[in-house]
């Protein structure tokens, strides 16, 4: 049975015209694990005559002898199969062959874990038989760090790939494809706890409440992502303790550098060792103000994964509860907080809403030491300033946004004819009484309509 497939139009239509080309291909593709990528190899490459070999953590040889039968029985080849040859004379055979052939390896990175001069056997196939081939190359894998190393200038690929994909996960407004019966409120939930990860948005079960998704998902021993951030850690780093301390500390609001260390109690270089792999990983993201100088004291760390976000909040520190079954209990904490934790993810959202609403020429989060504006964009002259608020707000709740923004508005130095204020909040009680007056203001449900 087909899994569902959401989205991922120009990474399938990119794919396909590499097949379509009458050259060889040699194409990357990467992104955090459970993002879609081996599905998106399989749509892409649906009909399309295709050796699909998935690599595993077994020795180097046993991968070997794996791909060389699935390359032999494509090619209804006994004797291959039996034979004892190695990567390079292997894409030799396949270079040899006069049709066009995807041959996709998978989870790359396991086989250069067992054998790092892999990529050297890979660009000596690659300049001696492949380049002159009609073979596509596809390369995969999860270790973002382990494939970036390898399009980089260091690596004996570098300058020969045709085509690299970075899967990112889905966008908020896919979560709804996935959860029909669901409303925009809960869609925005749902994102808040498994960000766009098609693998996690599977899981969720429409008949369900989201509560009860939460509890069955997320806070029982046997959850599926009960122990899902750890594992994937595990995946990156041997010894990942110090790395879950700064990962809760950033979870807990500690975003600046010298907060982190005082959380910690980490020396500042070890700190700064770690969040730099962190940001490698793609776990966290190193951030600056938007219109600002990038100075290290303007720095904020934060996550780039709301499911790793919602994990450290709500999961790693009630382990020893959920070890103890105190599954109810663990359940209204969640409850109790999840509207404070809503509250950046929702300001993620409305950039990634506003971004698509507007094209701005450049925009962001703009801060100045205790101020701070959810989004400021620029474009044709005309500067925008936007709350973002995950609340229902009263007539006097707006006419105080609006009194702050214009206020704030002013220490940002932007070169503007006109300045446009705005806020989008899950439900504005006086909305169209706000638009008359000239502010633009946008609701939960907009968010979903474009």
């Amino acid at each position: 049975m087909m899994q569902q497939f959401v989205d991922r139009g120009h990474e399938v239509g990119a794919l396909r015209k590499a097949f379509e080309s009458e050259k060889a291909e040699l194409v990357v593709v990467y992104g955090r694990r459970r993002v879609g990528k081996t599905a998106l190899i399989l749509k892409a490459f649906q009909n399309i005559p295709h050796i699909y070999f998935l690599a595993d953590e077994r020795s180097e040889r046993e991968n070997l002898t794996e791909f060389r039968r699935k390359v032999g029985e494509f090619f209804d080849d006994t004797p291959l199969v039996r034979s004892d040859l190695g990567w390079v004379e292997l894409f030799e055979y396949l270079a040899r062959k006069e049709e066009k052939v995807v041959v996709t390896i998978d989870e790359l990175p396991y086989i250069i874990s067992s054998n790092p001069a892999f990529p050297s056997l890979l660009q000596k196939a690659w300049d001696i038989h492949l380049q002159d081939s009609r073979v596509k190359l596809v390369l995969v894998g999860s270790s973002i760090g382990m494939m970036e190393r390898l399009l980089g200038h260091k690596s004996p690929l570098y300058g020969r790939r045709t085509m690299q994909l970075d899967v990112k996960p889905l966008r908020y407004w896919h979560v709804g494809e996935f959860l029909l019966e669901y409303s925009p409120e809960d869609w925005m939930r749902v994102y808040g706890a498994a960000d766009g990860i098609p693998a996690y948005l599977r899981q969720f079960d429409g008949k369900l409440s989201f509560w009860e998704n939460v509890e069955r998902l997320f806070l029982r021993k046997e959850s599926p992502l009960y122990t899902e951030a750890e594992f994937l850690l595990r995946q990156e780093f041997r010894e990942p303790a110090r790395y879950f301390s700064i990962l809760r500390a950033i979870a807990f609001g500690k975003t600046s550098f010298g907060e982190i260390v005082n959380f910690t109690g980490f020396d500042r270089g070890t700190v700064s060792r770690y969040l730099d792999s962190l940001v490698r990983i793609r776990v966290i993201a190193k951030t600056h103000p938007a219109f600002e100088p990038e100075k290290r004291r303007n720095t904020r760390y934060e996550f780039a994964d709301n499911y790793f976000r919602f994990w450290f909040r709500f999961v790693y520190p009630n382990r020893e509860r959920i070890e103890r079954e105190l599954y109810g209990d663990v359940l209204d904490e969640v409850k109790a907080n999840l509207d404070h934790h809503m509250g950046r993810t929702f300001e993620r959202a409305v950039a990634d809403f506003l971004w698509r609403k507007f094209a701005f020429e450049r925009g962001g989060r703009w801060w100045r030491k205790v101020e701070e504006i959810d989004f400021v964009g620029l474009k044709n002259g005309r500067a925008y300033f936007f709350e973002a608020e995950w609340s229902e707000l009263r007539k006097r709740d707006t006419e105080r946004i609006f009194a702050e923004l214009e206020r704030k508005s002013s220490l940002v130095k932007l070169k503007a004819e006109e300045i446009r204020l705005g806020l989008v909040a899950r439900r504005v009680e006086n909305a169209e009484k706000l638009r008359e007056e000239g502010f633009i203001v946008f609701e939960l449900n907009d968010l979903f309509a474009l």
